[in-house]
């Protein structure tokens, strides 16, 4: 659709852009902008949800929960953590009420955690005594990205979104990880950033296709 064209342009060529402007100068205003983009995506499913199948209600709670997430992470990491954790259940939960567990769960289960386990282990130096949180939230993540990429098995538009969404969350938060702990340029923020972006509008947009 047109407008779902629309949104992800005002997401990618305004939220984006504005965020990363404004971020070294007037970081409440960059956050607003970046909470922008994400409700952006909120929209898509709340529209899905009350247009075409309830169920979306949980993703668009989730999507709502990261909009909260992206500003409260500037400014207090834990507590942007805690709902960006808060927000993956509730992906978790929408993801899984839209198709069985499979093979496919699994495979990506063992290949997505052993990626999560070896770069843990080759960054614990870097990490240090803030392993646990670091655990709790990726275990949040591993799973949430699983379960999406799950999705593929519906064998339609709306699984293949959710799940290269996914992929997507999953790549995101790595390069974020990696800019946490070590230090790196700014091709690496815009990296984060249209990963992630591109991870909540696949979300929303799948929402609308159920």
């Amino acid at each position: 659709m047109i407008w779902i064209a629309g949104v992800c342009a005002v997401v990618l060529f305004i939220c984006m852009p504005l965020y990363m402007h404004y971020k070294p100068l007037r970081l409440h205003l960059a956050c607003a902008f970046k909470s922008t983009g994400s409700l952006c995506a909120f929209i898509l499913a709340l529209i899905a949800a009350i247009k075409l199948d309830p169920r979306c209600f949980i993703c668009a709670g989730a999507l709502l929960l990261y909009a909260v997430a992206d500003y409260l992470l500037e400014f207090n990491f834990l507590f942007g953590a805690g709902f960006f954790l808060a927000g993956h259940i509730c992906n978790i939960a929408f993801f899984i009420n839209l198709t069985k567990i499979s093979v496919l769960h699994l495979v990506c289960l063992l290949l997505m955690g052993a990626l999560l386990f070896l770069v843990f282990y080759r960054w614990r130096k870097q990490i240090g005594k803030q392993m646990p949180m670091f655990i709790i939230y990726g275990v949040s993540l591993l799973f949430m990205c699983v379960s999406a990429l799950g999705c593929f098995s519906l064998n339609n538009l709306a699984g293949i979104l959710i799940a290269c969404g996914g992929a997507l969350f999953y790549l995101s938060d790595f390069l974020l990880l990696r800019r946490t702990l070590f230090p790196t340029d700014s091709g690496i923020s815009w990296g984060i950033m249209t990963t992630y972006y591109g991870a909540l509008l696949l979300f929303g947009s799948a929402c609308l296709q159920l």
